[in-house]
């Protein structure tokens, strides 16, 4: 049988769902779909030659226009920012159930969230607002709103959990919470509509993709200044580092690929280096829970590429709902 760059056939991609989920690893993949309402939850499974694949285990009703996905440390709980209806979905991972619904008066356009380290607060960019929300676990309620810039978007821990990076469509900075006064404390300078934001696996700097100027901004942790911009693809959505491959992934919405950055520590660190196929109008981006592959949501084309890093090859494509955005792995 034949495979192309995309996808396989249908008959195997019938196949595929099928074949039993890996037996030594424990995993949920949550994919939200903006366009019918929904998320799909997945667990990772294996088909012939070993190639990895993913397994549906259900469809789970959301908000109206999901488009970010967060999940817990423990695994157990997912949250799906809803625009559309201003509201955030809980969802049980052990029963595969919608578990609660959160909301607020001044909750306006939520996007990015995160879920605190000892898992008991949930912090959710809201866009319309210019504010992370800061909700309990435990309860849902509102424990804070910290003011930021105009249209926050993603939210990255530091390496100690002191501080939360907060980046601003609107702005051409990045904004710096301390998580224990829940204040603004610094700003870093940005490109124009910022957006992901990784850590670098060496922890020295802050990696920032900026959408509007196609470009990769790195920061040393505690400045404010940039030391270097590296050009990548259009509109680079969202950010990935590889463990033990020393490489960063960077999407590249308008020509559909993955852009693939050097992440050695040579004089090199950064570089683009090359880009990969994956489905029309990639958006979201996770690593797989055994770091074996990496899954790119394809709004456009109603689809998540499994990309195998054993070979470093796009792998099949597999159908999910309607315009899929948010993709979270445990």
């Amino acid at each position: 049988m034949t495979f192309g760059p995309f996808q396989r056939t249908l008959g195997l991609l019938l196949t595929a769902a099928l074949f039993p989920v890996f037996a030594a690893e424990k995993s949920v993949i949550v994919v939200v779909n903006s366009g019918d309402g929904t998320a799909s939850i997945f667990a990772p499974a294996l088909i012939t030659n070993n190639d990895p694949t993913l397994k549906l285990l259900r469809v789970l009703p959301v908000g109206k226009t999901p488009n970010e996905v967060c999940i817990s440390p423990s695994g157990t709980r997912a949250y799906v920012g809803n625009r559309g209806d201003v509201s955030v979905t809980v969802l049980d991972l052990e029963q595969l159930t919608v578990a609660a619904t959160i909301s607020d008066p001044e909750f306006k356009s939520p996007d990015g969230c995160l879920v605190s380290a000892d898992g008991k607060k949930l912090y959710v960019a809201a866009a319309g607002a210019g504010s992370v929300f800061v909700f309990s676990t435990a309860d849902h309620k509102k424990l804070a709103q910290i003011k930021v810039g105009e249209e926050p978007r993603r939210l990255v821990f530091s390496p100690d959990g002191s501080k939360l990076y907060v980046s601003n469509g609107e702005e051409r900075y990045v904004s710096v919470v301390d998580v224990k006064t829940e204040k603004e404390v610094a700003k870093i300078r940005a490109g124009r509509d910022n957006r992901g934001m990784i850590i670098t696996p060496d922890k020295k700097y802050l990696a920032i993709t900026n959408v509007s100027d196609d470009t990769v901004q790195f920061v040393k942790l505690g400045e404010t200044d940039t030391e270097f911009v590296v050009g990548v693809p259009r509109s680079p959505q969202r950010l990935l580092a590889i463990p033990g491959k020393d490489l960063m992934f960077a999407i590249g919405r308008f020509d559909n690929v993955l852009s693939i950055l050097d992440l050695r520590a040579t004089k090199a660190f950064g570089r683009f280096l090359y880009t990969m196929p994956v489905g029309k109008g990639p958006w979201g981006m996770a690593l797989s829970a055994a770091g074996d592959c990496v899954y790119v949501t394809n709004t456009a084309d109603n689809t998540i590429s499994v990309i195998d890093l054993r070979l470093m090859r796009p792998g099949i494509a597999l159908p999910t709902g309607k315009g899929p955005l948010g993709v979270a792995v445990h």
